[in-house]
């Protein structure tokens, strides 16, 4: 098993010095590591650790980054989109504190489980933020923590993000499924683009464009206008202005009071689309082509399109078969599948 990583990493884009590490707490599994704290004090800043499923019951639990490190897990909802792992099973943990000695850092296809808690405290620069699952219960939020800059928070599902103190300058928050709102303070800015968000946006200093917002209640756009934001081509279920006969507010493209009913392929559950899968949009839906230079609205439109059950884009081997002998004429004829998910 160990040969079979060496080898899927050696087809990856391109050369690395940093080394590569597996992380596996299941029982009787032969892996570099079995808790993430071994393989964080064991392992040198900017190395990989690519985190393997566990069970229901087998959490690799709170964890603490203080350096930089490179985390991939397997993504999730695998058995429900097309996978090509042998293993169904997500790579769970619970809180993430990303501390500011570890700026650098990425976490990649991991489900982050922690009822009624924060999950990931980003105290860093540079972190990258993708394809990950974020459980969907009590208060789970990707927080901005300190004077940050350069975040990258791209094609996840479930969650909701928010500045706790400080400034977050330069973050890109795009190609997400937002079960919550997303929350920027006065000073922080950002560019806000292609996510489908369940409650609201709040921004100042950004770019808030082709997104699609479910909310009906409130202004989810209205309340930006006067922040100093370019809001162009979004769509949302409330009005975009506050008041009885509002204004035309500013901006180009937006779309208010729209049926979600009818953005969706799948908006009711009831098709048999995957819990990701049915927010594809409706090809003949008010969202299709309705975004700047007439891309999609939603979270698999644009140039980073959402990556279904959120699969890292390493390469990965889905079939070998590998003869138990060979000879001296004919050497050992292996037959490797690959498959790549950008």
């Amino acid at each position: 098993m160990k040969r079979f990583i060496l080898l899927m990493l050696c087809l990856g884009a391109g050369a690395s010095f940093a080394a590569s590490w597996r992380l596996n707490n299941n029982p009787g599994i032969d892996a570099n590591f079995s808790t993430f704290a071994a393989a964080h004090d064991s392992v040198a800043a900017g190395d990989t650790i690519y985190v393997e499923g566990n069970g229901t019951s087998n959490s690799y639990g709170d964890i603490v980054i203080n350096k930089k490190l490179i985390m991939i897990g397997p993504g999730y909802f695998l058995t429900e989109n097309d996978s090509v792992f042998a293993n169904h099973v997500p790579a769970r943990f619970q809180q993430v504190i990303i501390n500011g000695s570890a700026a650098g850092t990425e976490i990649h296809g991991l489900y982050i489980q922690r009822t009624y808690g924060h999950d990931i405290y980003i105290k860093a620069s540079d972190v990258v933020i993708s394809r990950n699952y974020f459980y969907e219960t009590g208060a789970d939020r990707i927080i901005l923590d300190g004077n940050i800059q350069n975040i990258t928070i791209t094609q996840n599902y479930g969650t909701a993000v928010f500045t706790n103190s400080g400034t977050a300058s330069n973050v890109l928050i795009a190609n997400n499924y937002m079960n919550d709102y997303i929350s920027l303070g006065s000073s922080s800015n950002a560019v806000i683009i292609n996510n489908v968000v369940r409650n609201y946006i709040s921004a100042f200093n950004s770019i808030i464009c082709n997104n699609i917002i479910f909310v009906g209640s409130s202004y989810p756009l209205g309340q930006n206008f006067g922040n100093y934001n370019s809001i162009d081509y979004n769509l949302t279920a409330a009005a975009l202005h506050a008041g009885d006969n509002p204004p035309s507010p500013p901006g180009t493209g937006n779309l208010g009071n729209v049926d979600m009913n009818t953005v969706f392929i799948d908006f009711d559950g009831t098709e048999g689309f995957s819990t990701d899968g049915k927010w594809m949009l409706n090809p003949d839906g008010p969202a299709a082509g309705a975004g700047e230079n007439g891309i999609d609205c939603g979270m698999f439109g644009g140039s980073m399109p959402y990556v279904l059950s959120g699969q890292p884009a390493i390469p990965r081997i889905y079939e070998a078969i590998i003869p138990a002998s060979g000879s001296q004429s004919g050497g050992l004829p292996v037959i490797i599948k690959v498959r790549s998910q950008n």
